[in-house]
């Protein structure tokens, strides 16, 4: 069972008084409504028919043109350079080969050089004069005395066109002590130059008398 307290009936009574109060003001809008010929106006607004015009048929929209793609431009490639063709260089044609008529095993013989001729021989007297003063005047060496040495030296050398002389050599030889002895005296000898040069050959005998 449910028990009320004693506030709650007047709270009850006060939103029906409050509900009853709000119909009553409805009741009296609408009378008025009525008339005044509100509600008449009303209805003929809604009952009026509608006119419609169709002012132009709307067009479909035309598709937007297709995008036409552009290729990327292409990239700038110089030209080569233009072929020159080089100068013609006329080569001369090398020589045949000697032709080889037959192979041989044997080894080539060596040529010896030519030796270039030999100058004149000239008489000691006539390139070098006073040779013979300086023949006798020879020392009989010391050694050679002791040691009973004797013998027969030839000496050559070639006296220039200048006078000079060169090129000592002994073409006959005896003991050193005799070959040292000739040698000394042919290097004391005073030639003449004749114009060329010419070989002159001294000969030293060494006699124990």
């Amino acid at each position: 069972m449910l028990a009320f307290s004693p506030e709650q009936p007047r709270q009850f009574q006060s939103k029906s008084y409050t509900g009853i109060g709000v119909a009553i003001l409805l009741h009296l809008v609408l009378g008025y409504a009525l008339i005044t010929g509100l509600a008449t106006n009303v209805i003929k607004v809604i009952t009026k028919p509608i006119e419609t015009r169709i002012i132009e048929e709307a067009k479909p929209v035309p598709p937007p043109p297709p995008v036409k793609s552009v290729p990327p431009p292409k990239p700038h490639i110089k030209p080569p350079p233009a072929y020159v063709p080089p100068p013609e260089v006329h080569v001369a044609a090398p020589p045949p080969p000697n032709t080889i008529a037959a192979v041989s095993d044997a080894k080539p013989t060596p040529v010896e050089p030519v030796a270039p001729p030999a100058p004149p021989v000239a008489k000691v007297g006539i390139a070098c004069p006073g040779s013979t003063a300086i023949r006798q005047s020879v020392e009989y060496p010391r050694e050679a005395l002791r040691d009973n040495i004797t013998g027969n030296v030839l000496v050559q050398f070639v006296v220039g066109s200048d006078g000079h002389t060169r090129d000592f050599t002994l073409l006959r030889q005896a003991h050193a002590v005799l070959n040292r002895a000739a040698l000394d005296a042919a290097h004391r000898f005073s030639c003449v130059g004749q114009g060329r040069d010419v070989v002159v050959q001294v000969p030293f005998d060494f006699k124990l008398e």
